[in-house]
């Protein structure tokens, strides 16, 4: 894991004593140094990244469907319940949706980032069977456990 700067390596090990205390499983990816912690029947992915050359956000993203028939009456839906919601936004990548949530990682404390953990996990849970129950794919944990491993965001970037 490369850090760009002191704030950087010091908000990552913070979240990572963090999700060690409040998870009795974290999977850590080596290459780009996420976290992957299941919350209920959804697996969230927890990056630190820069932000500009002083910040750091903790980006927590959830899987929330995958497999999904992309079409305009799904994108429509989906601006609109990011329009209601309190936080966060759903994103579609490829045939994929994704909540997620960011914290600024300057006044990052153990509390906040379990509530903005509980509250991408509840919405990704809430919405996760409204979306495959009217536009198909099925809700990620369920597709991750059928084979057996993660699908990265990343990949459905690059593909």
């Amino acid at each position: 894991m490369h850090f760009e700067h002191d704030h950087h390596r010091a908000v990552y090990q913070q979240v990572r004593g963090y999700l060690s205390e409040l998870f009795e499983e974290v999977a850590r990816e080596e290459t780009d140094g996420h976290f992957y912690v299941q919350y209920g029947s959804t697996v969230l992915e927890i990056g630190v990244e820069t932000y500009g050359p002083q910040e750091v956000l903790v980006q927590l993203v959830a899987y929330c469907v995958q497999g999904v028939h992309p079409d305009e009456e799904l994108l429509v839906a989906l601006l609109q319940a990011n329009h209601t919601l309190p936080i966060g936004a759903f994103s579609l990548i490829g045939d994929d949706v994704f909540f997620s949530y960011q914290l600024l990682g300057h006044h990052l404390d153990r509390k906040n980032l379990l509530s903005a953990i509980g509250a991408v996990a509840n919405i990704s849970d809430e919405y996760d069977d409204r979306i495959v129950g009217r536009f198909g794919g099925q809700r990620a944990l369920d597709r991750i456990r059928g084979t057996g491993g993660r699908q990265r965001r990343s990949q459905a970037v690059e593909g």
